[in-house]
């Protein structure tokens, strides 16, 4: 990472921890820039030292629930903090609604609004948290770029995609787009092992497209198409769509019966011979697919097995 500090008659460069900075004058405005191309995936490595105050916030927030009615000498205990500092980080917290004094009970508890802090992790951001390691460890052993897309209403929305790191990626970025459901290999991944109910009304939708000709004839080609990609364990994108040199094979990320996400490869048709496809793509698109179906399900094991040792918690709303 670069660190550049710009003012007048100055400039400064960073590089890990050691920096330089050089002139004087009007007072100096940090700007970082990273270059996303190197491939950094460590999540801990930070640009600054962390602020201690926050760290002692969050380990006392931590301590109260893991007590659930927490006494300061309980959390002095468990965290071993001066008492002073206990006692701010408790009224900190207090103020901004994560803990309750609680003098029916003895002590001091979280909150309702500490589920705030997990609104945003359910759905896509716990799939590209499983996902990521998986994704990178796969394109790091075969090169090619991994993606991974949730479906989004009539199509599919690219969340995750390791391109950065990939020496033969086709573009720049493909996060953000939205594949259509019926050519991309994402989408017909996802149709071909979603449950029948959900199947048949996205088929629904596209009989009602008029600018699809979705036909009886069409629609028979594309339930033989869905039964293959069953058969198979993936699906490819419809030859007929851009860009022409690159092919795409998809498979489903799933939880039971239902399809949480789609993951895939893409390649340049002449890299990969057919005759090789299975062992250099579809064979290790398939055992990563399978890490983060079991990581996945060990997240959703222990969730409920947290809920099953706590159920008032359920109840009360923590």
């Amino acid at each position: 990472m670069v660190l550049v500090i710009e003012g007048p008659g100055a400039s400064t460069t960073r590089s890990g921890t050691a920096a330089s900075v050089t002139g004087s004058g009007a007072a100096l405005t940090p700007r970082i820039r990273t270059n996303s191309r190197r491939g950094l995936t460590d999540t801990t490595r930070t640009s600054y030292p962390p602020v201690e105050a926050v760290h002692r916030a969050f380990e006392v927030l931590r301590a109260v629930n893991r007590l659930r009615i927490a006494s300061i000498n309980g959390i002095h205990e468990e965290t071993g903090m001066p008492k002073p500092t206990i006692v701010r980080m408790l009224e900190t917290l207090m103020g901004e609604g994560y803990i309750a004094r609680d003098n029916m009970c003895g002590g001091y508890r979280v909150t309702h609004h500490v589920n705030d802090l997990t609104s945003g992790y359910e759905g896509i951001s716990q799939i590209i948290e499983v996902s990521r390691p998986p994704a990178i460890d796969l394109t790091k052993r075969i090169k090619w770029p991994i993606g991974l897309g949730i479906i989004d209403g009539d199509a599919i929305s690219i969340q995750f995609w390791t391109g950065t790191i990939s020496p033969w990626a086709h573009t720049n970025t493909v996060l953000g787009l939205r594949p259509d459901l019926q050519s991309s290999a994402m989408g017909r991944a996802y149709l071909a092992f979603c449950p029948p109910e959900e199947l048949e009304k996205h088929l629904a939708l596209f009989r009602a497209d008029a600018s699809r000709n979705f036909d009886e004839t069409a629609e028979r080609r594309f339930r033989l198409l869905l039964q293959r990609a069953r058969e198979d364990g993936f699906a490819t994108r419809d030859p007929r769509t851009k860009p022409y040199r690159t092919s795409t094979l998809a498979m489903p990320i799933r939880e039971g019966t239902i399809v949480r996400a789609a993951i895939s490869i893409s390649f340049f048709k002449t890299a990969i011979p057919l005759a090789e496809l299975e062992e250099r793509i579809v064979a290790p698109m398939r055992e990563t697919a399978a890490r983060i179906e079991e990581a996945f399900a060990l997240i959703e094991q222990s969730r409920r097995g947290a809920q099953a040792l706590h159920p008032e918690k359920l109840e009360m709303g923590f």
